[in-house]
C-alpha cells in the first residue's frame, strides 16, 4: 500500500447507498391490518453501507483517515439531516449529490428483543446514483475505493459498477465491494462483470449463496476465486467468517458478546477489514480484527454507534 500514499489525499472513497434510518425497539410482534402495537424506543440515525463503513473507519482511526462519501440524497428534511450528521461524523460530503423532487432513501428498522432485525426500505435517491457521478479526479486522489450497497442501486449495479471499478484499477486504487440482500436481483449476473476489477469481496452467506448457487462456504470461495477476485470471503453471522487470499483459507469464529442490535454489523466487518488491510496485517489478523469490530457494532442500537478506536478493538481482542 505504501506506493499508493503519494499524491493520494483520500484514504477511502466510500461510494454507495446513503440512508436515513429510523429504528424501533423492541418489536417482537407485527400487528394485523388495522391493529396497533406499541414499542418503547425509537432512534434516528444515518445509515447505508457507504455511510456506515465510512463512519466506522473514521472512528477506528480517531478521525485521522480522510473518508469521502459518494452518493445521492434528496433535498428533503431527511437529506439535510443525513448530510449534517455525516459532516458531524467528520466525513467528507463534497461528493454527495442532492437530487430534487426525490425522497432521501429511508429504512424503518424493526429490532427484536434478541437483536434481530426486519427492514422496510425505500430506494429513494440511491436509485439515481450512476458510475459517472464519480469523476476521475476523485479516483485519482483515492487510495481505496469501497462500493457499498450493490444489488439495491438500479442505475449503478452490474456493468456501471464494473466501469467504476475498472477506472479505479487504472489509477492504482485498491477496490472493495459489499452487497445488500435482494432476492429480486440477478446477483451472479451483476457481480460477474465486476469480478476482474475487485481486490476484496466478502458478502454475507445469504448474498453469497444467491451469487454462487452454493451453500458450503468453502465451495462458495472456490466459485468467487474462479471469477478472478483477489481476496474472497463470506460473512457467516453467528458462525464468524471465512476468508481466503494468502494461499490459505481462514475460518474465524465470532467474539461472544450480547447482541443488542445487529444493524450495520456487516458494514462494521468491512470497515475493520479495510482498516486492517491498510495496516498490511496478515490475512488471519485482518479477519479477526473485522470480527472484533462487528462485535462492538452489535452491542449498541444503531449501525455505527458502538465502534471504538482501533487500539481499543485490539485490546478487546487480547482480552484486556
Amino acid at each position: 500500500m505504501s506506493d499508493q500514499k503519494i499524491n493520494k489525499d483520500i484514504d477511502v472513497l466510500c461510494v454507495g447507498i446513503i440512508v436515513y434510518d429510523v429504528m424501533g425497539k423492541p418489536i417482537d410482534e407485527i400487528p394485523d391490518w388495522g391493529r396497533l402495537v406499541t414499542f418503547k424506543q425509537v432512534e434516528h440515525h444515518i445509515g447505508g453501507c457507504a455511510v456506515n463503513t465510512g463512519v466506522d473507519l473514521v472512528r477506528l482511526s480517531r478521525g485521522e483517515l480522510n473518508i469521502t462519501i459518494g452518493g445521492c440524497v434528496g433535498t428533503d428534511g431527511a437529506g439535510h439531516f443525513v448530510k449534517k450528521r455525516m459532516f458531524e461524523e467528520k466525513l467528507n460530503v463534497t461528493a454527495v449529490l442532492e437530487i430534487e423532487h426525490v425522497a432521501t432513501s429511508y429504512t424503518f428498522v424493526m429490532i427484536g428483543s434478541d437483536g434481530q432485525r426486519r427492514y422496510f426500505h425505500h430506494f429513494g435517491a440511491n436509485a439515481f446514483l450512476r458510475d459517472t457521478d464519480i469523476p476521475d479526479m476523485l479516483l485519482d486522489r483515492s487510495r481505496i475505493l469501497h462500493i457499498g450497497g450493490s444489488f439495491v442501486m438500479p442505475k449503478m449495479d452490474g456493468e456501471p459498477t464494473a466501469n467504476l471499478l475498472r477506472r479505479a484499477k487504472e489509477r492504482s486504487v485498491m477496490t472493495f465491494l459489499d452487497t445488500v440482500y435482494n432476492p429480486d436481483a440477478d446477483c451472479r449476473a451483476l457481480i460477474e462483470p465486476c469480478a476482474p476489477y475487485l481486490d476484496v469481496f466478502i458478502p454475507s452467506i445469504e448474498e453469497a449463496e444467491m451469487i454462487t448457487g452454493k451453500t458450503v462456504p468453502e465451495e462458495i470461495l472456490d466459485v468467487l476465486s474462479d471469477l478472478g477476485i483477489g481476496v474472497v470471503g463470506v460473512k457467516l453471522g453467528k458462525e464468524g467468517c471465512i476468508v481466503r487470499g494468502d494461499g490459505r483459507t481462514h475460518r474465524i469464529p465470532i467474539y461472544p458478546v450480547k447482541a443488542v442490535d445487529s444493524s450495520g454489523a456487516g458494514d462494521a466487518f468491512m470497515a475493520g477489514f479495510i482498516y486492517a488491510t491498510m495496516q498490511e496485517w496478515p490475512m488471519e489478523k485482518r479477519a479477526r480484527f473485522a470480527n472484533a469490530v462487528a462485535a462492538h457494532c452489535v452491542g449498541s442500537v444503531g449501525c455505527n454507534t458502538g465502534i471504538p478506536a482501533a487500539e481499543d478493538v485490539l485490546k478487546f481482542m487480547e482480552g484486556k
